[in-house]
C-alpha cells in the first residue's frame, strides 16, 4: 500500500564532540520527534575526535558526502543542542534551502539578522553540492553560517523561512564555545 514507503527521504547531519548529555536528549527527542513524521530518514552523527579547533562545516561536508553515496537527496545540517518546538516541522527539503531554526528561544523567537543561516538548515543534496558545501576554514565558533549564506547568495540561490510560529526551536543550554577570532576576515 502507499502507507509503506515515504514520501520524503532525509540525511539528518549531526556534529558533535563532548556533549554526551545532549546527545542522549537529542537522540532521545528526534527519534520520537521524526517517527510520527513517517520519512525515512537517517541521522549521522559525525563526531571530532581530537583537540583541535571545533570545525562544524568539515563535519558537516564529511556527512553530505556519506549521505551523498547513499543516495539521500535531502541534507538536514542541525546542531545536536536545537530541538523544533512545533511538530509541523517537516524534517524535509524544499525547492529552496530553507532555514528551520529561524525562531530561536534565546533570540526572543524572533531572527537577529537576515543573513542567519545556521543551527538546523535543509538543503538539497545536489544545491549543496553545486556551492562545494561549507567552508572548511572556519574553525572554533562562529562565522561558518555566514559564509555558507554568502556562497549560497553568490551562487544565485535564494533561502527561504517558514512563519516563524512553524520554525519555533528550543536550545538545550550549554558552556559557550571558544569563537574564531578571525570569523570575520575570513
Amino acid at each position: 500500500s502507499e502507507d509503506c514507503s515515504a514520501r520524503f527521504s532525509t540525511a539528518i547531519i549531526v556534529p558533535y564532540r563532548k556533549r554526551e548529555e545532549q546527545l542522549h536528549a537529542f537522540l532521545t527527542y528526534m527519534h520520537n520527534y521524526l517517527r510520527q513524521q513517517r520519512i525515512h530518514y537517517r541521522i549521522f552523527l559525525v563526531e571530532q575526535y581530537d583537540q583541535k579547533p571545533f570545525n562544524r562545516a568539515k563535519l558537516f561536508n564529511i556527512g553530505s558526502v556519506i549521505a551523498a553515496e547513499l543516495e539521500f537527496p535531502c541534507l538536514i545540517l542541525h546542531d545536536v543542542d536545537l530541538f523544533p518546538m512545533n511538530l509541523g516541522q517537516l524534517y524535509a527539503c524544499t525547492q529552496k534551502p530553507r532555514h528551520m531554526s529561524s525562531a530561536l528561544d534565546i533570540f526572543r523567537f524572533t531572527l537577529p539578522y537576515r543573513g542567519l543561516f545556521g543551527g538546523v538548515v535543509a538543503i538539497r543534496t545536489h544545491q549543496y553540492r553545486f556551492i562545494n558545501g561549507m567552508s572548511n576554514l572556519f574553525e572554533g565558533w562562529g562565522g561558518e553560517d555566514d559564509d555558507f549564506f554568502n556562497r549560497l547568495y553568490s551562487h544565485k540561490i535564494d533561502i527561504c523561512r517558514f512563519e516563524p510560529s512553524c520554525s519555533t526551536y528550543t536550545m538545550m543550554r550549554h558552556k559557550p564555545e571558544k569563537r574564531n577570532e578571525a570569523r570575520l576576515g575570513l
